[in-house]
């Protein structure tokens, strides 16, 4: 492996690590895969890559850690109409992932920002996460012609918060 291709990979080891994720020697094998091919590949071909590195690599893990990093915004799949899904990382050079559409982790971790950003502008504040099945009350001072604002509040008393 080329020096550029070990700083890549451990680039590509940080911002998994930074997300969360574990970095076993199959996972590790599947990245340099990937660094590797550099363009889409199907899971096949990237398990076979992979197990010139850590020969103990499984399918499952190719698909369980192409899975996880789609989620985090981390690689694009492709699936043509008729074949297998082809999945590639996203440029390298980016200090930050594309958030994935739908990644739910990425959303909370949004939606607890503008949270806070309300609280420093004084129209919200921070209160003990209550986590209930019950309905959550709707505000006194806001009609339920409103629902945007119920959905709102209701957000934020998920996430500790209380709307002013």
């Amino acid at each position: 492996m080329t020096e550029t291709a070990c700083d890549a990979l451990l680039a590509w080891e940080a911002r998994c690590k930074s997300l969360g994720l574990l970095m076993t020697a199959p996972r590790r094998a599947i990245l340099i895969a990937m660094l590797e091919f550099g363009t889409a590949h199907d899971a096949v071909t990237l398990l076979q890559a992979a197990r010139e590195h850590h020969a103990a690599t499984s399918l499952g893990t190719v698909y369980r850690l192409l899975r996880e990093l789609e989620q985090l915004g981390l690689v694009q799949a492709h699936a043509p109409a008729h074949g297998r899904c082809h999945w590639r990382l996203h440029d390298s050079h980016s200090t930050t992932p594309e958030p994935a559409p739908g990644n739910v982790r990425i959303m909370v971790k949004q939606v607890q920002h503008f949270l806070r950003e309300l609280e420093k502008l004084g129209f919200a504040e921070a209160q003990p996460a209550v986590y209930s099945s019950v309905a959550v009350p709707r505000l006194a001072n806001h009609s339920p012609v409103d629902p945007t604002v119920d959905l709102l509040q209701s957000i934020a008393e998920r996430l500790g918060y209380r709307l002013a």
